[in-house]
């Protein structure tokens, strides 16, 4: 009859750093006597299991082993795998444990861990059995964990057509490169201002090569408004990784019917600026002043000016202001054929579009606001369908000064008014009063497409 309770003791070998760690419980006991049949203490084999109580006389049966915390699917967080060992005769001495063939060691859990750096991704095996008081040894078992912390690749290939001329399908193309398997998509669609078109979510596809139809209608079944569309899909693999694309455009220029707006109205006390023509030095300057008041606004130079200053062009679409077409002659539209009209508004779109990426599609200004029924047709047959004039009209053209302009716009504003300036020095000096004096008397300079939509217009 043993006189102490004997309990185990072990030499626990350090755990991996980094990748896995142990919890074991070891206990030392005084003089413990020899284990007849233990198993050998080899430095590349398990470990010497001395028995923690008395062994049962007969007992044959090994202990039975479960595993538990490592999940079936594939994670980007540390696994925790813990042992749960029973046995009804002689009870448990030991559990035995190792890692993808490493040292075996003793204890009830083991941390897969899911380094960002990516270290250990991959299927790691985690080996296990338990030994009884009796010295039985159940026969090895092990589980796997799968730790997955790289998102997927996402590489565009195409998007085709690139130019809508009616409502059909878009086809967006690309390749995807996932280990674990199938990524779930979602898209979102948003006009060239961020303003939302079209989303879903849900999407299942396999790694390698893919594509998506998206239709271009939005909820109400009506076909996009004529502009420019920017496609975004986000990818998330079965470990919950995550991927954003970058953003691919596609332009509509469907026909559709065309509109004279000289007011927004339904807007709010918002007010659009609008500057015309060309000067650069004064589009700069009209720029910084925009920017230092948190202001936006709405250009429609010449196409020249665009052509010969990309920089201006890019500057003033990445700080959030609209653009739109004047035409690259500045000739009276309604002199012009109807070819004619399309072309002037088409050549100085293409300005845009190689500058900045962008398209003025759908605003058109004619030049003097010379226009009819035949100019607007043509025009909202190129994708031009919100033919834009004004209703406070400064006549900063005739240069009578910063202090005159000022005053005949802040005299004349009213809720979703539409200014009609120029890019001229006196319009660049005229501008820091103009924004104090709307910002006293309540309103909101803004661009054209935020005051169509403050008006609850697409």
């Amino acid at each position: 009859m043993l006189r102490h309770v004997l309990i185990l003791a072990v030499a626990i070998a350090l755990a991996v750093p980094g990748v896995i760690s142990v919890t074991s419980h070891a206990l030392a006991s005084p003089e413990p006597p020899p284990a007849a049949g233990a198993l050998p203490s080899d430095p590349e084999g398990p470990p010497t299991i001395v028995p923690t109580a008395s062994p049962s006389p007969g007992d044959v049966t090994p202990p039975v082993t479960t595993a538990s915390g490592m999940g079936a699917r594939w994670r980007n967080d540390t696994a925790t795998v813990r042992f749960a060992a029973t046995d009804d005769l002689s009870g448990v001495a030991a559990t035995v444990y190792r890692v993808d063939g490493g040292v075996w060691r003793i204890g009830d859990e083991v941390q897969v861990r899911a380094p960002k750096d990516h270290s250990n991704d991959g299927e790691h095996v985690v080996e296990f059995y338990s030994v009884d008081n009796s010295l039985n040894q159940e026969a090895a078992e092990s589980v796997t964990v799968k730790i997955d912390t790289r998102p997927p690749h996402f590489a565009w290939k195409s998007v085709s057509p690139g130019i809508l001329r009616r409502v059909a399908p878009v086809t967006c193309r690309f390749t995807i490169d996932e280990r674990s398997g199938p990524v779930t998509l979602s898209y979102k669609v948003t006009d060239q201002y961020g303003y939302h078109a079209v989303s879903k979510s849900g999407l299942v596809r396999k790694a390698g090569a893919g594509s998506v139809q998206i239709a271009p209608r939005y909820k109400n079944r009506k076909g996009f408004v004529p502009g420019v569309y920017r496609i975004q899909f986000t990818l998330r693999d079965e470990a919950g990784n995550q991927t954003v694309s970058n953003r691919r455009s596609f332009r509509n220029y469907r026909v559709v019917s065309g509109g004279v707006w000289r007011r927004v109205r339904g807007a709010g006390k918002v007010v659009a600026l609008t500057f015309d023509d060309g000067n650069n030095a004064a589009w700069a300057s009209i720029l910084s002043t925009l920017k230092r008041y948190k202001a936006h606004a709405t250009f429609f130079p010449l196409g020249p000016y665009v052509a010969s200053s990309p920089s201006l062009a890019r500057r003033t679409m990445k700080e959030g202001h609209a653009c739109g077409v004047h035409g690259w002659t500045h000739s009276q539209m309604t002199r012009q054929s109807p070819s004619q009209v399309q072309s002037e508004w088409l050549r100085a779109a293409a300005a845009w579009w190689k500058a900045t990426g962008r398209s003025p599609v759908p605003y058109c200004r004619p030049p003097y606001g010379d226009m009819n029924g035949s100019t607007t047709a043509a025009s909202a047959a190129a994708g031009f369908y919100r033919i834009i004039l004004w209703d406070v009209d400064p006549q900063d053209w005739a240069q009578p000064g910063a202090g005159v302009i000022a005053s005949r716009v802040l005299s004349n504003v009213h809720p979703g008014a539409i200014v009609c300036m120029h890019l001229t020095p006196q319009t660049a000096q005229a501008l820091p009063t103009i924004l104090r004096g709307l910002r006293s008397r309540g309103y909101k300079a803004v661009s054209l497409p935020e005051m169509f939509h403050a008006a609850g217009m697409r």
